[in-house]
């Protein structure tokens, strides 16, 4: 009967383990930018993270158990309530450590903030009368674990003495001083370019402002731009809706 009780107890403790760790990472993974590409956030979720909050819990409802002097129901549900604790508290624990670890997105007047920014590209580079994801990309780049795609506004692009102006957003995912703007124009050979961004790591009620222009430097090959072909931008911080 003992060794049913002990089973038991682990058992449960398992399965609630691997359900903390499941609840937890979905949060956690999503904070640390943690890429689902082919469903990477997914597997690692699955497949690593929940059964090792399953071992852990095992462990734990495990220890409990065999320590535990209680008889009868009321020492077994006594044991699996203490070890039902310890482990909610270290899932608790472990994910306060790494929430207060993450680089957060900036605030302001607590709202998360996204980049408004129209590109002003030259008559040297040619686009297509209709843009599209296909013929013009960007993308906002601070670090590794933020990188994402730009959303741009083909529908508002326009054109001036020559020049093509394409309004666009993106996320602002964490805090950093470091962002560039990497813009790509499919079919124009070595078109795509870095625009170093000058903007706060956090955003104050200024940056609400348009910025002035900044030209692109380098492409993507870390080759200069040709005074004739460099891609400019412009932008300003705004609470998302």
């Amino acid at each position: 009967m003992k060794t049913l009780r002990v089973v038991v107890i682990a058992f449960l403790t398992a399965i609630a383990g691997a359900v903390l760790s499941v609840v937890a990472s979905l949060y956690l993974t999503e904070l640390y930018h943690v890429s689902n590409f082919e469903g990477g956030r997914g597997m690692l979720i699955f497949f690593a993270l929940a059964p090792f909050g399953l071992t852990v819990g095992f462990i734990i409802g495990l220890i409990v158990a065999l320590r535990h002097r209680g008889t009868g129901f009321g020492g077994f549900a006594q044991a699996q309530g203490i070890a039902l604790g310890i482990a909610i508290g270290l899932t608790a624990l472990v994910s306060g450590i790494l929430y207060l670890g993450a680089d957060h997105p900036p605030k302001l007047d607590g709202k998360t903030l996204a980049l408004e920014f129209e590109l002003k590209i030259p008559p040297a580079l040619k686009l297509p009368v209709q843009q599209s994801e296909q013929t013009l990309h960007a993308s906002l780049y601070a670090n590794n674990r933020d990188n994402s795609y730009a959303l741009l506004n083909y529908d508002k692009s326009a054109t001036r003495d020559g020049y093509v102006f394409v309004p666009g957003k993106a996320s602002l995912l964490s805090q950093t001083f470091n962002r560039d703007l990497l813009v790509s124009i499919e079919g124009e050979g070595g078109a795509g370019q870095f625009i170093k961004l000058k903007l706060r790591a956090k955003p104050r009620k200024e940056d609400e402002a348009w910025s002035e222009w900044i030209m692109a430097a380098e492409r993507t090959d870390l080759s200069p731009v040709p005074d004739a072909e460099r891609i400019a931008v412009r932008y300003r911080v705004q609470p998302e809706e």
